[in-house]
């Protein structure tokens, strides 16, 4: 531990903990980059990445308007549902004003426009949903988001003409690439930048007066009222953003980038519980933290399907191997709710949060306002205390 405590204090004197959290964070970007150049990485390995990179847009957007603004939705599913699915029936069929008499063929939009039209109506629908329900506490929010969920997917799983039902609704590709592996490696970079630029608007919004605000009414919507925060529109304007982040995301993952077709069963309340877990464990309050949390999470899932046990002192199985293989099945569903309790009971800030603050120099902050609020509590209690001399 000693060791432990000097190494910190030369880092401390030395590059200092935010160069160095600079530094890792580079590194990490750098192994992304260069990940999908490897030529021993299949290509379902780099769609385990895309899936994380995709959750990890849902994750981080749920952890801006929960985690920071304090606004718990089961709705975030949804939201990528409208927008995926408005992005392939517009592909499909165009669109209609009936009442003007005016019909728009699929030819007149590209796939990028029909994504970008997509992302706009489900922040439309976010603005309806807000404006009829953020005028009341989260709870309601809470409650009409799973039913809103619930509602949209069985209109989806019943509307089989129209939507394609269980078969789900095939969208327009984005990309035009006929090379499997040159399409999947570009497919990969697509989601990872997508990805950095929703991080970077993010992290801009909950950095901003507008994130401060968030943060203010989250603690306490009654002051911050009192003290002339326009409650009601600025949680109409969180709800609205997140909703279009992940009807953007949900659009191009399913635009032919993570897979080519949307299914009913991709909107149901496992899903969202599972996309609240991921920002739980990386840490709600930490954008990033949130991010980390869903793509480690989503990975390992997905690397525990099979997990190869090698036998110890020259056992074997049955056919003579000295190894076999563990198919987990659900199991690797209750171990990763085993980590979600250990999170919830000792690490409520996420397993993250203190390597986030450690690098980020959070800590030091913490300590040194904890120590100046002792300092001024002991002066209100002995104010006429003399010192010693």
């Amino acid at each position: 531990m000693d060791f432990l405590r000097q190494l910190e204090a030369r880092i401390d004197k030395g590059i200092g903990r935010r160069r160095l959290g600079y530094i890792v964070l580079g590194l990490i970007i750098l192994f992304f980059l260069w990940f999908p150049n490897d030529t021993s990485q299949s290509n379902y390995a780099k769609t385990v990445f895309i899936s994380g990179f995709f959750y990890a847009i849902m994750s981080s957007s749920w952890a801006l308007l929960a985690g920071i603004a304090g606004q718990f939705s089961f709705g975030h599913m949804a939201f990528m549902g409208i927008g995926a699915y408005v992005a392939g029936l517009i592909a499909r069929d165009g669109i209609v004003f009936a009442m003007l008499g005016i019909a728009i063929t699929p030819e007149s939009f590209s796939a990028l426009g029909s994504i970008i039209i997509g992302a706009l109506v489900a922040g439309l629908v976010g603005l309806v949903i807000g404006w009829l329900l953020l005028r009341l506490r989260s709870a309601y929010l809470a409650l009409f988001t799973i039913a809103f969920s619930e509602l949209f997917r069985i209109m989806m799983l019943t509307e089989y003409d129209y939507t394609g039902g269980s078969n789900g609704l095939s969208l327009r590709p984005l990309l035009q690439i006929a090379d499997v592996d040159t399409a999947r490696q570009v497919e990969y970079y697509l989601m990872f930048a997508l990805l950095i630029v929703c991080l970077l608007v993010m992290h801009w919004v909950a950095n901003s007066p507008i994130g401060l605000f968030l943060r203010a009414m989250r603690e306490d919507e009654d002051a911050a009222s009192a003290l002339g925060v326009n409650v009601v529109r600025y949680k109409i304007l969180i709800f609205v953003f997140t909703s279009m982040i992940v009807g953007l995301a949900g659009a191009i993952f399913y635009s032919d980038v993570g897979s080519e077709r949307i299914i009913p069963e991709q909107l149901e309340v496992l899903q969202m519980s599972l996309i609240i877990a991921y920002a739980v464990i990386g840490g709600m309050e930490s954008l990033v933290g949130a991010a980390a949390g869903a793509f480690i999470s989503r990975y390992m899932l997905e690397a525990m399907r099979e997990v190869v046990i090698t036998l110890p002192f020259g056992l074997t199985t049955f056919d003579g191997s000295d190894a076999f293989v563990w198919e987990t099945g659900a199991w690797r569903f209750a171990l990763f709710g085993l980590v979600m309790v250990f999170t919830l009971r000792y690490m409520r800030n996420g397993l993250l949060y203190p390597f986030i603050t450690w690098f980020s120099g959070r800590d030091l902050v913490m300590k040194e306002s904890v120590s100046k609020r002792k300092d001024d509590d002991d002066d209100i209690v002995d104010p006429m205390e003399p010192d010693d001399e």
